[in-house]
Formats: C-alpha cells, structure tokens, sequence
C-alpha cells in the first residue's frame, strides 16, 4: 500500500524523510531538555499536583 503511494505521488519519499527527520530532532530535543533541566525544578514540578488541593 505504501509503495503505491510513493510511487504515485512525485516527491512523497522527500516528504516522508522530512517528516520523519522531524519527529526524531523533536524528541532527541525534548530528551535533551530533559538532561539538562534543573534536578529542583522537576522535583518542584511534581510535587504541583499534590500541593495545591482544595481543603
């Protein structure tokens, strides 16, 4: 099925490679934020939702 597609449609292999390049830079990105972030600030932020409970 998929090879119908890229065969069909002219530049479709171009498509699907920069979508794919785009999906991995963003989470290769997001997982680099990640190890960078500071060890207090994601400990702050999940401590968040237990924190501030109505009483």
């Amino acid at each position: 099925m998929f090879k119908q597609f890229i065969d069909k449609i002219p530049g479709a292999d171009i498509y699907m490679v920069t979508s794919f390049l785009t999906f991995l830079a963003f989470f290769v990105l997001v997982g680099l934020y990640l190890l960078i972030m500071d060890k207090k600030h994601i400990q702050y932020l999940s401590k968040m939702p237990l924190d501030d409970q109505p009483s």
